[in-house]
């Protein structure tokens, strides 16, 4: 575990594995991007990011979680609800590869994206 302040501290270098777990939902794309971009450029190569939160787009429970939401996100002031597309998406933007879902037990509560950087030095402009 590191503490800090993961938009303007330094982060660790050098590691196989950078998780987020209830995070990404509380902040919006132009502030997630540079945050991915940053866990990034500390893994080793191959290494992973990992995020995992409650995402939107479940057909199961999608209205009680975007109804829940509404009024979390309101009351934090930023951020929104992502599918597990979208968070892909977010993490291709910040230079990581072979997005997918690991599935869980528990879809409701928490979906898990993981993204890695590729095992070869390549330049991200």
């Amino acid at each position: 575990m590191h503490e800090g302040d993961f938009f303007t501290d330094p982060l660790p270098q050098d590691y196989d594995l950078a998780t987020l777990v209830r995070i990404v939902h509380d902040h919006d794309d132009e502030s997630v991007v540079p945050l991915l971009t940053r866990l990034r450029e500390g893994l080793r190569p191959g290494g992973v990011v990992m995020i995992a939160e409650p995402m939107s787009g479940d057909r199961h429970s999608g209205p009680v979680a975007d109804a829940y939401f509404g009024f979390y996100l309101r009351a934090m002031g930023s951020g929104r609800p992502r599918t597990p597309d979208e968070i892909a998406g977010l993490m291709k933007r910040a230079g990581l590869t072979r997005a997918r879902e690991i599935p869980t037990s528990l879809p409701v509560a928490t979906k898990i994206v993981a993204a890695e950087i590729p095992r070869r030095s390549v330049a991200f402009s």
